[in-house]
């Protein structure tokens, strides 16, 4: 047996050494999790989750409206894989904030196996919405670079980072909703204009709430041409 072939082998052995002495525990509650499962969560977790259902107006469901019948085309729609709850954010958090980065990938198939992508969409191009690169280096990462990867591998359609954060903003959790639209207001710029003019974009993001962010990025994107945007997540988040 060669070196390389020797070290990965020990290295396998090692890995599920250790994988056996310190089983994965569920983010969300602590119990041991499976081996049939990508997310780290135990299956009453998994249960727990709860999917968004499919593809809906963003605007009529602020609005009150009727958010699963709309067709106006100034609408924007949301495919989100699930509504936020407490094993999700579980899930979620460390995916942005507990260096998780390897969560984009099963997160992305369990959204995509839901109903929000039933028809499997293919747009043109994939957009993150990006973090501002101070609060990238402070994460190691873009999560929504890296969620709109694994998405696009599914969707069959390239990411183009098309949007830079023109200032830094505070993070909008923190944030009421009133505040979260002036927080992000003029946040965005396009690196190149061309790129999206006459394009269907889905732009990419891992939770939706009060949609301020999405509509800010959004706004750039329209106003460079793009012929169809909606918004693509893992999570939505309403509040009342």
């Amino acid at each position: 047996m060669g070196r390389s072939l020797l070290a990965r082998a020990l290295g396998a052995c090692a890995r599920g050494l250790i994988e056996a002495a310190f089983p994965v525990a569920c983010a969300a509650c602590g119990a041991r999790v499976g081996e049939e499962t990508r997310l780290p969560l135990c299956a009453g977790c998994r249960r727990a989750l709860v999917d968004c259902g499919p593809a809906f107006c963003l605007d009529c469901a602020r609005a009150g409206g009727s958010p699963r019948t709309c067709r106006r085309a100034d609408h924007r729609r949301l495919r989100a894989g699930f509504t936020w709850n407490e094993p999700l954010r579980a899930v979620v958090h460390g995916f942005k904030f507990g260096a998780a980065e390897d969560l984009a990938a099963p997160l992305a198939d369990a959204s995509w196996s839901g109903p929000a992508f039933a028809d499997k969409p293919r747009p043109d191009l994939l957009v993150p919405v990006p973090l501002h690169p101070v609060r990238r280096r402070e994460r190691g990462y873009d999560q929504a670079l890296v969620l709109a990867a694994a998405f696009a591998e599914r969707a069959g359609a390239p990411v183009v980072a098309a949007l830079v954060r023109a200032r830094a903003t505070r993070q909008q959790a923190r944030l009421p909703a009133a505040a979260r639209r002036a927080n992000v207001a003029g946040a965005f710029a396009l690196r190149a204009p061309g790129v999206v003019r006459g394009r269907r974009v889905a732009l990419v993001d891992d939770v939706v709430t009060t949609g301020a962010t999405v509509d800010a990025a959004s706004a750039v994107l329209a106003a460079a041409g793009a012929r169809r945007i909606e918004t693509w997540c893992v999570a939505y988040e309403p509040l009342e």
